[in-house]
């Protein structure tokens, strides 16, 4: 036993210099808002079990309801990086799953795949594969956010929330409805979350059967004690292409970063399954900032 517990600390050892931030460098200044957002959506969209069988003509599950398309990516990165999870789904379900031409844009589930897919998805793999590619898709949404101008953490967190659920090119729709709804040129859209939260409401053409989803989120982001306003953002040029700013601003470094959150993930659970180490320490953050609220 002392010599499995001596070789998991050589392998931490090793996942350390690829988790914690480089000599002098400080954690992803993100990270707050990651934190956060996790936490909104967890009492906004669902817990971690959570699956909606037919969600406006296709299936919606887990912590972030990924809808569709994107439940099927939650389900594969789950059996890709856990292979135990393939244990809760049946044989049919994950042939279709891990099937490479499988479309789930329109794909609703029965009350047998619902409760099996809940199964996977509450079990503690499927909390770890959710947990990690949550930490990704939101860094995604708030580097989109940071690159269409949003100057403080409120505005990029209040648009990460539109991101999550229309979508990049649907939130970039948004945004462009908002702008003409507030003229050309006004910028502090981008940095007052007030004066962003008083157009969404006032964009009368968009988006509006979403307006409790809305003012939840900006309840939930002025409880933090944010600043709610700051330094002018960049401007956008007038006719500027949100679209195209979209494509541009997804981040490609998360990648590198996201493998070894994976791998700390795995070494957590190995942990406790061969040393009974205590689980308050194994369930402790990564280093970084926590939000104010922590």
């Amino acid at each position: 036993m002392k010599q499995r517990f001596t070789a998991l600390l050589l392998v931490f050892a090793l996942l350390v210099p690829l988790i914690l931030p480089v000599s002098g460098q400080e954690a992803d200044p993100e990270e707050p808002i990651v934190e956060a957002l996790k936490v909104f959506f967890a009492g906004a969209e669902g817990d971690y079990g959570a699956v909606n069988p037919n969600d406006g003509g296709a299936c919606s599950i887990g912590l972030l309801q990924w809808h569709g398309a994107r439940a099927l990516e939650l389900l594969r990165y789950a059996l890709e990086n856990w292979p135990g999870t393939a244990n809760y789904l049946s044989q049919a379900l994950y042939r279709e799953i891990s099937a490479q031409g499988t479309s789930w844009s329109s794909r609703t589930l029965s009350a047998s795949e619902a409760e099996r897919v809940s199964a996977l998805l509450g079990s503690q793999d499927g909390r770890a594969a959710q947990d990690a590619l949550a930490r990704r898709d939101i860094l995604d949404y708030v580097s989109l956010c940071r690159g269409w101008g949003m100057a403080t953490d409120a505005t990029a967190a209040y648009f990460s929330v539109i991101v999550n659920q229309f979508g990049s090119g649907g939130a970039a729709e948004y945004l462009g409805h908002i702008r003409a709804t507030l003229g050309v040129g006004e910028d502090a859209v981008f940095r007052d979350l007030n004066v962003l939260h008083q157009a969404v409401h006032d964009t009368k053409s968009y988006g509006q059967r979403y307006l409790a989803m809305r003012d939840k989120s900006y309840e939930y982001i002025v409880s933090l004690g944010w600043e709610l306003s700051g330094p002018t953002p960049r401007a956008l040029p007038e006719g500027a292409d949100l679209l195209a700013e979209a494509r541009e601003a997804r981040p490609a470094a998360w990648q590198l970063s996201q493998e070894a959150l994976d791998l700390l993930l795995r070494f957590r659970l190995l942990l406790q399954k061969n040393t009974g180490f205590p689980q308050a320490l194994l369930n402790s953050p990564l280093p970084g900032k926590s939000p104010p609220f922590r």
